[in-house]
């Protein structure tokens, strides 16, 4: 116990004796900061972020599976081709040309894949991983505007506006 005391009249007396002004605490500066950068990242992030509604069955009895009678139509760009598909197999292969992809021929035959199916609005897009942007681009707007010329039947603006987008299967040959 005497030592403590000792310890604290010297620290007492060193307080005392050094001049000029005490040193800052920067720790509740440190922590003010830290809170501040949290609030700043977390409040933008919520700013971007879109509110997605699902319903998922919580819980829910084992169903047996039913045939989907969706297309599920999916349009796969590859290096070397495009392949139209649905939940049965390849529907066309268009091989990719000097001049790039028959975009026009695409649009054809989903015009084709519409009219056969016209509540048909999902589509799959699936792609290689180094496939260009502008290539993407252009067959978003392929499989979604009717093509040029064509007059609009269906009541419909739209052939295939709800598209997801996801990574082409790895290529085997002889597939």
């Amino acid at each position: 116990m005497r030592s403590v005391r000792r310890a604290l009249r010297e620290l007492e007396r060193n307080e005392l004796a050094s001049k000029g002004e005490p040193p800052i605490n920067l720790v509740p500066m440190i922590d003010i900061m830290t809170v501040l950068v949290l609030y700043l990242l977390v409040g933008t992030i919520y700013e971007h972020l879109a509110v997605l509604e699902l319903n998922l069955p919580l819980n829910a009895p084992v169903q047996q599976v039913q045939e989907d009678p969706r297309l599920q139509l999916s349009v796969t760009v590859r290096a070397k081709e495009l392949i139209v598909g649905d939940r049965h197999g390849a529907v066309q292969r268009q091989p990719r040309t000097a001049e790039g992809y028959d975009l026009g021929a695409l649009a054809r035959l989903l015009l084709e894949i519409k009219r056969k199916s016209p509540e048909e609005t999902n589509i799959n897009l699936l792609l290689e991983p180094d496939i260009p942007y502008d290539t993407l681009v252009q067959v978003m707007d392929t499989v979604r505007l009717w093509p040029e010329g064509v007059p609009q039947e269906l009541g419909t603006a739209e052939m295939f506006p709800d598209m997801s987008l996801g990574d082409a299967p790895k290529f085997e040959p002889g597939a």
